[in-house]
């Protein structure tokens, strides 16, 4: 049977060439797009060295009842608040509104660490904050974000859609990897071969698909329509920048 390091080499391997791919198509990009388009090829490359790192059993630290590994965590605690906040982010939504995004997303994958290291009410504890996570996020994303979305132009308002759907759906197959992995359902070589396919088509599928609709983000009317106070003074995150643009009038 292959070992899991060879899976995991493999998939460095594919997270290499696709950040080199996805880097030449940043660069064709004009600089109002190539922007949004970076963070994108980093959490690619990254997941490459983190995956290629645990397969080489690099950093691994044993806690508990199990062990944590670095290049897991480097590539994980990277690509999924990143990809929940995008997310968030081209609804129009305020940083603040981002930072939630992405706090509820770290706490989440904090609690799979719980779940899978420790046992009895410390993982019971943990795959309860994966669910109540994943459910707090659902309600976000359908609910408010959803309705500040509906006041942007109606091509990013589809192209919000499709990002939400997209990160909902595959985290939310994760999250029913994760259980069946820590019941111990799979073998090693099974759990391997899936989560390796799945975190490539939740990084690199998700990349390319904004890489082919990122012109929306250009769209006249960005930014939400919102007459909250709070909304209004932190106005609509601007990605990849340290400036955010004025909430409209």
């Amino acid at each position: 049977m292959i070992e899991p390091s060879t899976v995991r080499f493999a998939s460095a391997g594919i997270y290499a060439v696709s950040a080199v791919v996805l880097l030449a198509l940043a660069r064709r990009k004009p600089a109002e797009l190539s922007r949004y388009c970076y963070p994108f090829v980093a959490v690619v490359a990254l997941a490459g060295v983190g995956v290629g790192a645990w397969g080489a059993e690099v950093g691994t630290i044993e806690v508990a009842n199990g062990s944590l590994r670095g290049g897991q965590l480097l590539t994980d605690y990277v690509a999924y608040p990143f990809l929940f906040g995008f997310a968030a982010f081209v609804a129009g939504v305020s940083r603040r509104h981002v930072g939630g995004v992405v706090a509820i997303t770290v706490v989440m994958r904090l609690g799979y660490d719980f779940a899978e290291v420790f046992e009895g009410a410390l993982a019971l504890a943990g795959s309860g904050i994966i669910l109540v996570g994943y459910a707090t996020l659902v309600g976000l994303f359908f609910g408010p974000i959803a309705t500040v979305a509906s006041r942007q132009p109606p091509a990013r308002e589809l192209f919000y859609k499709k990002t939400r759907n997209l990160s909902l759906f595959a985290f939310g197959v994760l999250i029913a990897w994760a259980m069946i992995q820590i019941a111990g359902l799979f073998d090693a070589f099974t759990a391997t071969v899936t989560l390796e396919y799945l975190d490539i088509l939740l990084r690199v599928g998700f990349a390319g698909f904004v890489f082919a609709n990122v012109e929306t983000l250009l769209a006249d009317g960005d930014g939400p329509e919102s007459t909250s106070g709070d909304d209004a003074e932190s106005g609509p995150a601007e990605f990849g920048s340290g400036t955010a643009p004025r909430a409209t009038d």
